[in-house]
This record gives C-alpha cells, sequence and structure tokens, in this order.
C-alpha cells in the first residue's frame, strides 16, 4: 500500500466519537492501521482484518478482525475479535486500564465494552477475570459473569458455568514501630 494511498485512506476515515471514553473535550481523531479493510461509504460500515491497531488519543484497541459502524459520521459500534483482542486506556488521572478477551463490543452511546471468552480486566488496586466482563467507561462499573448463562458468539459451550476471579491489592499502609 503506497504511502498516499494509506494517506488517502485514513484521511477519508476520521471519525470522531462524542463518548467519555473515547474522546476528551478536544474531539481526537481515530487512527486505523490493518493489512486490509473494507468500507461500505453509503452504510458507514467496515472491516479491517490482519493485525488491526486503532488508536485515539490515550485509548488504543488491537485485534486480528475489527468491524466498525458508524451513522452520520458517529461511531456507534466496534466489535474487536482476536486470540487475544486488546484494549488499553489511560484515563485522565493517569491510571491505565487494560482489557484483552478473544470478543469485545463497544457501544459508543451507552459507553460500553462487553469482552466475552477469556476475558480479564486489569485496573489500579484489582483484577477481574470471566469468560464475560461488561465495562462500563463512563461510570467506571465492572459486573463480571453472566447470571443467564449465555455463551457468546464464540463460546463453544465448554466455559459457559465458569465463576469470577478477582485480585484485590491493597493500598500498603506505612508499618509503625511498636514501643
Amino acid at each position: 500500500m503506497t504511502n498516499f494511498f494509506r494517506y488517502s485512506l485514513l484521511t477519508g476515515l476520521l471519525f470522531f466519537i462524542q463518548t467519555n471514553s473515547w474522546a476528551t473535550e478536544v474531539v481526537e481523531k481515530i487512527h486505523i492501521d490493518a493489512d486490509h479493510m473494507q468500507l461500505n461509504i453509503e452504510t458507514g460500515f467496515s472491516v479491517y482484518t490482519g493485525n488491526v491497531k486503532i488508536a485515539q488519543g490515550e485509548l488504543k484497541l488491537t485485534g486480528d478482525r475489527v468491524t466498525l459502524q458508524q451513522s452520520n459520521k458517529e461511531v456507534e459500534r466496534i466489535t474487536v475479535t482476536g486470540k487475544p483482542a486488546h484494549y488499553n486506556h489511560v484515563t485522565e488521572n493517569g491510571e491505565n486500564i487494560q482489557a484483552e478477551s478473544e470478543y469485545m463490543v463497544y457501544t459508543a452511546n451507552q459507553n460500553k465494552l462487553v469482552m466475552t471468552v477469556n476475558a480479564k480486566l486489569k485496573q489500579p488496586g484489582h483484577q477481574v477475570s470471566s469468560q464475560k466482563i461488561v465495562y462500563d467507561t463512563e461510570k467506571k462499573i465492572v459486573i463480571a459473569g453472566d447470571k443467564s448463562g449465555s455463551p457468546s458468539p464464540l463460546d463453544d459451550g465448554s466455559n459457559a458455568n465458569q465463576r469470577v476471579n478477582i485480585t484485590l491489592t491493597p493500598k500498603k499502609e506505612p508499618v509503625t514501630e511498636k514501643k
């Protein structure tokens, strides 16, 4: 892919998102890098395959395949698959939030990231792993496990009854000597 074509392609694919997780007060451009892409200009649906990397400011997504659905030049939904797919976001407070799973769906109007199949979410002070994790990126709420027992689209059914695993790291308090 020539640099001119790549530049033209990326220029044509600059999307703006109005959500807290994906944008700050200044709307940032989304940069996408992939081995292959297919875009339907009329519907706003695009598919990216092969070592896909998406970046917007301090937010990064990577995966083997990404589908992006937009309407009126605003992203509505991003689906990422990979072995695993990765999510990395440095918040305004400088906290690093990392996630991985084989299947991720980000719904912009709900500020929701749903991760299924071997899902892990790491935030300062704790880590959660489950077959399903729902992360509200605006309210900073994490829900893990699936009460309904519904398998994900990629789950073969063998992981349907797995439990949620949580690791909490307490803040270290200074040790004082007793006299």
